[in-house]
């Protein structure tokens, strides 16, 4: 996706130290959330330095083509480390395969702390250094990940969550075990299907793990996400806890001395490029806070053949107005909030991954009102809202939130804040609230806090759906249109006696 120089600056008298210049290649420099998520890693790196993840050192232009600059550290990647030690028949020893995996999910956990995720993990971003340091590299979030390096809920259409790397990581943890990747590639035709359907506890122990490493190694590979370690530090923890109680010392002299086993005869990067021709670029700009970029308008198709004559008869016709084209949609500032919001509730996780199930029932909802487009577009923005204020305030279950912290997001948005408002009163006096927007949203977050789950069954739907109209704050009708988008019923079950007629539940005395 980008090219890569070894640079340094240099003037009179002045040479600094080298570091790599990464700029992406044309094609690619139109994509506006591509770029925006490529040069944010300068400012992650920045305000959360980490011994273990790669220095982003700056950030900016050359050219109109986006670049950053990366500290230069002499070293090879860990998928070639593990692909050259295959071929030479080489062994990595068990203290050193933990040592690795530790640093990089220390690395891993300081950027889930700063709200960011990786997302592409693979052994080509692990970066094993000639002196045995361990860097998690391309950390900006616009590296995608592919067979073999899946998570089984990406498979299954699910939310990103920090847990996804932590699972990708066991996968690399048991590729330095086994010798092999635990799935098959993007190749073969199954790899999607293998993934799919993994399930951990049919897996068969590698010869030589010690067994309390085999269940370490368990629980970070676990297809559903629950049921794995809860954060990427205390997978990290884990690992070190167990070097400690088998007694295995290690650190990074055993490292270098790895890396020097595999690559006895390897040339310095520095002696490689030093002889090659070298370039002036054109000076990095660094980005100011005003400076965004826009995606590039869709390529114009023309047709390869002269279009055939005019109907005489239509020539000179005055062109219907319906025919005159139609000026582009521009982007809305309502538009991109949405779009970062998205982004923020994918990243976090957590309760955050209820966001889909409560925006889809909340516009579902308002639809089925007779709500026009622009309830609809507020009442999403609404869901959306409320799904992260409720994160902040509780991580791991969805409850509706305090007045005081919705109010603290919404800030200078009125309608928002008085929509939202609305939803959340409560008291005594606090009747259905006014407005097909609140009545569907509050109808549709009493649901999602009920159910706690992204794809509820029919059964747990139809159940939760009876007990909520109980509830005199929520309004049938919109019950209703959540239970007609679920395709549920919430009719009550009727139960018989043998020779008796049906009767309602509740309504006999068997």
């Amino acid at each position: 996706m980008a090219e890569l120089f070894l640079a340094s600056t240099v003037g009179e008298g002045i040479l600094e130290p080298l570091v790599f210049i990464e700029r992406l290649q044309p094609g690619l420099s139109g994509d506006a959330p591509f770029v925006e998520l490529f040069l944010g890693t300068a400012r992650t790196s920045s305000m959360h330095p980490h011994m273990n993840v790669l220095r982003v050192l700056d950030a900016g232009v050359s050219g109109e083509r986006p670049c950053r600059v990366l500290e230069f550290v002499e070293g090879e990647a860990l998928s070639t480390l593990l692909e050259v030690a295959r071929e030479r028949g080489l062994t990595i020893g068990l203290r050193e395969v933990c040592f690795i995996v530790q640093q990089v999910a220390d690395g891993l956990a300081n950027l889930h702390q700063a709200r960011a995720s990786h997302r592409g993990l693979h052994p080509a971003h692990v970066w094993i250094s000639s002196d045995g340091e361990v860097k998690l590299i391309d950390t900006g979030g616009a590296s995608r990940s592919e067979p073999p390096y899946l998570t089984p809920e990406q498979v299954w259409g699910r939310p990103a969550d920090p847990r996804g790397d932590v699972f990708r990581l066991g996968l690399i943890l048991y590729e330095l075990l086994a010798g092999r990747p635990l799935f098959f590639d993007s190749a073969h035709p199954r790899a999607i299907h293998h993934i799919g359907d993994f399930d951990e506890r049919e897996l068969e122990p590698v010869p030589g793990c010690p067994p309390s490493l085999w269940s370490v190694l368990l629980q970070a590979i676990a297809a559903v996400p629950e049921a794995r370690f809860p954060s990427a530090r205390a997978f990290a923890d884990t690992l070190r806890g167990f070097l400690v109680e088998r007694e295995l010392s290690v650190d990074h002299f055993d490292i270098a001395h790895l890396f020097a086993r595999v690559f006895p005869a390897r040339r310095s990067s520095i002696d490689d490029w030093m002889g090659a021709r070298s370039e002036a670029l054109i000076d990095i700009v660094p980005l100011t806070s005003g400076r965004s970029f826009q995606s590039e308008p869709p390529p114009v198709l023309y047709p390869v053949e002269p279009p055939p004559p005019p109907d005489e008869a239509l020539e000179g016709m005055p062109k219907r107005e319906e025919e005159r084209p139609t000026p582009p949609r521009q982007t809305r500032p309502e538009d991109l909030q949405t779009r970062l919001l998205d982004e923020a509730l994918g990243l976090i996780g957590g309760s955050a991954e209820l966001a889909p199930l409560l925006v889809r029932l909340t516009r579902g909802c308002v639809a089925r009102l007779g709500g026009g487009e622009d309830e609809e577009s507020l009442a999403v923005l609404a869901a959306r809202t409320l799904v992260l204020a409720a994160r902040l305030e509780e991580p791991r279950r969805f409850v509706l939130p305090t007045l005081t912290g919705v109010r603290t997001l919404v800030g200078g948005a009125p309608e928002l804040s008085e929509l939202l408002s609305a939803v959340l009163l409560s008291g005594p006096d606090a009747g259905p609230p006014a407005g097909r927007a609140a009545r569907a949203l509050l109808s549709a977050a009493a649901f999602v806090a009920q159910v706690q789950s992204p794809e509820p069954g029919q059964g747990e739907s139809a159940r939760v759906l009876i007990r909520l109209r109980q509830d005199p704050r929520l309004a049938p009708a919109a019950l209703e249109a959540i239970a007609a988008e679920l395709d549920v019923s919430t009719m009550p079950p009727r139960v018989a006696a043998v020779g008796q007629h049906p009767l309602p539940l509740g309504e006999g005395g068997g």
